[in-house]
């Protein structure tokens, strides 16, 4: 009987002509390669080339913004130390309680020392004098009696920075005209605000929060119409205004006395930065909410009057100051914590102006939304997504609604 190998059983199965071993481990090794050839990587083509272009941008813009947070560093830097590196007083009221010969003396007197500096107002009685710092009409006073040593009058509230400077030009004019000085604050900083600071860091702690926050609202809000925007801002203004009244006044114990007016101004103020912000949001996209940093955080908090006085900044910050809502919390703060509210008005008008303007640029947008929802009422959502320049843009040049091709390509913009 003859013994069948397993040899010629392969070859009787696959009926492969193969005369000899070594042509059967041909055969294997060629299928072998041909096997792993098949589970062999894809060569790159059009799609892992588009992988590789997006993971490229991704990192070009993990660096781009990398670099623009550094020089955003050196902005606020440069506007801070601007604003605050040598305050320097120009053209400063005070008042003077004296004979015209010896406030004309003065007057030359403070001239040649600085000139610029000061401004002096002739005042009629040192009860005269007082009152005009108290009303905040002017930073400090002079008193010269007939004879015995001059009074220097400061209100510490108003900025540390602001009361020994004063002091020490009114203490040379006194000794130029060889007088004594006594000081005399009529309007000292309370001892939970011994570095006059509270203020400052009041509006501080609406500002950030205003900014960050509207951004949250943006983003999640942008789907859908202008007004629910506003509403999130109000009620957002609302609570900002509660957390930093509780933290300065009740658990600090630094703005003390005045709770409903703190309340009033820290709603205001918050109004005032997330309705703008808002706005500019509204008009330009999240691009917006870097237009308003520019103007209230690099501007607008270098110059607020926290840390040095309006009076004390160099030109061109001391015309700005005062239209901003940064200043206008801080003045307003302390006008009502250590002045009885004298100098109210001019804070409440701009703290009444910005977000009076903010709401008349969201209407006006909320208007060429319903516009454009009359055109294609089914693109609605992709709308309210789109800047309104946008809008305009694409009107100007095709006068046709939205398409919503269009409004994906602009939305991802925004």
């Amino acid at each position: 009987m003859k013994t069948i190998t397993p040899w010629e059983s392969h070859r009787a199965h696959t009926d492969t002509p193969l005369s000899t071993e070594s042509e059967f481990r041909m055969s294997t090794t060629s299928e072998t390669t041909s096997h792993l050839a098949s589970e062999a990587p894809p060569a790159a083509g059009p799609q892992n080339a588009g992988a590789a272009a997006a993971a490229a941008l991704r990192l070009r813009r993990l660096f781009a913004i990398t670099v623009f947070a550094a020089l955003l560093g050196l902005g606020i830097t440069l506007s801070f130390g601007y604003a605050d590196h040598n305050p320097q007083p120009h053209g400063v009221r005070i008042a003077v309680a004296a004979t015209p010969a010896v406030r004309a003396h003065l007057a030359a007197g403070l001239q040649r020392a600085q000139p610029g500096a000061f401004d002096i107002v002739a005042v009629g009685s040192p009860h005269a004098a007082t009152r005009s710092v108290r009303s905040q009409s002017t930073a400090g006073a002079l008193i010269v009696p007939a004879s015995g040593p001059t009074t220097v009058v400061t209100a510490g509230a108003e900025g540390l920075n602001q009361k020994l400077a004063l002091t020490k030009a009114l203490t040379a004019a006194s000794s130029a005209i060889h007088r004594p000085a006594e000081p005399a604050d009529v309007a000292p900083l309370a001892a939970g605000d011994s570095s006059g600071l509270s203020s400052f860091v009041f509006g501080l702690g609406l500002l950030i929060p205003s900014v960050i926050g509207s951004v949250g609202i943006f983003l999640l809000g942008r789907g859908l119409r202008l007004w629910w925007r506003v509403a999130a801002g109000i009620l957002f203004a609302l609570l900002a205004a509660g957390g930093v009244v509780l933290a300065t006044d009740t658990i600090l114990g630094a703005l003390t006395g005045s709770g409903a007016a703190l309340l009033g101004i820290a709603f205001l103020g918050a109004l005032s930065f997330v309705l703008f912000i808002a706005a500019l949001q509204s008009v330009v996209g999240l691009p917006g909410t870097l237009l308003a940093a520019i103007a209230f955080v690099f501007v607008g908090n270098a110059i607020s009057g926290g840390s040095v006085p309006i009076g004390f900044l160099p030109g061109g910050f001391r015309q700005v100051a005062p239209w901003l809502p940064n200043n206008a919390i801080v003045r307003g703060v302390r006008d009502v914590v250590y002045f009885n509210g004298h100098d109210l008005g001019h804070p409440l008008l701009v703290l009444a102006l910005w977000p009076t303007v903010a709401l008349v640029i969201l209407l006006a947008v909320d208007l060429l939304h319903a516009s454009e929802r009359r055109r294609a009422p089914h693109l609605a959502e992709d709308i309210y997504s789109t800047p309104a320049i946008v809008h305009a843009a694409r009107r100007l040049r095709t006068g046709r609604p939205l398409s919503r091709t269009a409004s994906g390509s602009a939305s991802s913009t925004a």
